[in-house]
C-alpha cells in the first residue's frame, strides 16, 4: 500500500513556542543524525540511525513513519514507526529529544500523533509496540500508560549505550484486538509465571498447563559456519514463506547473517546487531530432533561473534519448543498477546525468550510499578535455572 505521510504537517504549541511536527525527508538525514550522536554520542544502536542506505530507504518506505519536530530550522525531537501489514502490528522506537527542548514532552506528543494516524485515521495496525529504557522518568511510564500502553515483559540487559540496560515491553492494542485473538494458551509451567501477570492486566483466561518430557538425547556435535552476504534476506523469506522454518515468526526485523552446518540441512538466520550485540533467532530450519543442543550450540557460536544478547518467540501454544528452550537456557521474559496472524484472521500469543551472555545488571533500575512484577519473576525464573544446572552438576 502506497501512503502519502507527508500529509502529516501541524505546529504544536507549547508555552511560548511554535514546534512543527512532521515527516522526515531524505535532506533531513544530516541534521537527525547529528541529534543522535549529540544526545548518544556514537553509541545508539540502530541502523537506521547509524547506516546511511537504511536511513533512506527508512524514509522513503510506506510502512515507515518517521516523525520529526523543528523549531526555527533544527531538528528537537525524532521518533520512528514502523508497520508489518501482514500481521497488523507495528513498533515505535528511536524516540530522541534534544536537551535543549526536553521538559515539553515532544515524544508523549509525537506517540500520540503516530497512534492516531497509523491505528485510527489509516487503519494499518492492531497494536502497536514500544521497547522503554528503565532508566526513563516515572512520568514518562505513566504518560505511555496513559496513551493506552500495557506493561508485558522485560528485557535483561537487552542493549547497550553506555552500559547493558533493561528495557520493558509496552503494547497499545486498538480496541477489539484481544477479542480476536485465540483463547487457552497451552504453557509450561515455567512460562506460566510470566503469562499470570499479563492474565490479571488484561483479564485473560486461565491457560491450560503442560510439563512435556523430553527425551534423553547423545550430545550434539556440529561444525557450523557463517555466511553474511545480501542473499540471505531473500533465501529467508522464501524458506519462511513456504513453511520451512521453525521461530519463523519476528515481526518487523530481518537476517544480517546465517549459521549452517557442512551440508546445510541445518540453517539458522540472525538478526544481529553488531554495535551492541543484540541479537535474535528469527528463522531455523534443521533435520536435528535435539533442539535443546541445536539451541545450546547456536547460542555457542553466537557468543562466539559477539552476541551479547539472543532471543526468540515462541507460539504460546508450543510447549515441547518452550521446554527445549529452557533447556538450552533461553528463558521466558515477556508474553505479548495477539502478535501474530494466522491463516484463519485469529491473532496468536507469543512468548520471548531471552538468553544472556554478559553478568545480569539491576543496579539503577527505575521499574515502573507496572513494570516489576516482570522482573521480579523473571529473576525468580532465573535464580531458579541455575539451582537447576548446579543440582545437576
Amino acid at each position: 500500500m502506497s501512503l502519502n505521510h507527508s500529509k502529516i504537517n501541524q505546529i504544536i504549541k507549547i508555552e511560548d513556542l511554535n514546534i512543527c511536527l512532521r515527516v522526515a525527508a531524505e535532506e533531513d538525514m544530516d541534521d537527525i543524525k547529528q541529534l543522535y550522536y549529540k544526545v548518544y554520542g556514537g553509541k545508539y544502536p540502530l541502523l537506521e540511525i547509524n547506516d546511511a542506505d537504511k536511513m533512506k530507504w527508512a524514509i522513503n518506505d510506506p510502512n515507515y513513519l518517521w516523525l520529526l519536530n523543528e523549531y526555527q530550522g533544527k531538528i528537537a525531537g525524532s521518533l520512528i514507526f514502523v508497520v508489518d501489514p501482514r500481521h497488523r502490528i507495528g513498533k515505535s522506537m528511536a524516540a530522541v529529544v534534544d536537551p535543549e527542548y526536553r521538559g515539553h514532552k515532544l515524544t508523549i506528543i509525537n506517540l500520540s500523533v503516530g497512534l492516531k494516524y497509523l491505528m485510527q485515521e489509516k487503519n494499518l495496525c492492531d497494536l502497536i509496540y514500544a521497547v522503554v529504557r528503565t532508566f526513563v522518568s516515572l512520568n514518562f511510564h505513566k504518560d505511555l500508560q496513559e496513551l493506552g500502553f500495557i506493561d508485558l515483559g522485560i528485557f535483561p540487559n537487552v542493549r547497550k549505550v553506555k552500559y547493558y540496560e533493561t528495557h520493558g515491553l509496552k503494547v497499545c492494542f486498538k480496541p477489539g484486538t484481544l477479542e480476536r485473538r485465540k483463547t487457552i494458551p497451552v504453557l509450561t509451567p515455567v512460562v506460566n509465571q510470566i503469562y499470570e501477570i499479563c492474565q490479571k492486566k488484561l483479564k485473560l483466561e486461565n491457560a491450560l498447563i503442560e510439563d512435556p518430557i523430553l527425551p534423553e538425547v547423545a550430545s550434539l556435535k556440529m561444525d557450523l559456519y557463517i555466511e553474511k552476504s545480501p542473499d540471505i534476506e531473500w533465501e529467508y523469506y522464501k524458506h519462511r514463506d513456504g513453511g520451512k522454518l521453525l521461530f519463523d515468526f519476528f515481526p518487523l526485523h530481518y537476517p544480517q547473517l546465517k549459521l549452517y552446518n557442512k551440508n546445510h540441512q541445518t540453517e539458522a538466520y540472525i538478526h544481529f546487531q553488531e554495535i551492541d550485540g543484540h541479537a535474535s533467532l528469527i528463522g531455523l530450519r534443521t533435520d536435528q530432533n535435539d533442539l535443546t543442543g541445536l539451541l545450546n550450540l547456536i547460542s555457542l557460536y553466537a557468543e562466539g561473534m559477539g552476541i551479547k544478547y539472543f532471543e526468540i518467540l515462541i507460539s504460546a501454544f508450543e510447549p515441547v519448543l518452550m521446554k527445549m528452550a529452557y533447556e538450552a537456557s533461553f528463558l521466558p521474559c515477556a508474553y505479548f498477546p495477539a502478535a501474530k496472524v494466522d491463516l484463519n484472521g485469529k491473532r496468536i500469543d507469543y512468548v520471548i525468550f531471552s538468553r544472556c551472555f554478559v553478568p545480569l545488571n539491576f543496579q539503577g533500575l527505575r521499574l515502573y510499578k507496572e513494570s516489576k512484577p516482570y522482573a521480579l519473576a523473571f529473576y525468580r525464573i532465573y535464580s531458579n535455572k541455575i539451582w537447576e544446572e548446579l543440582e545437576r552438576a
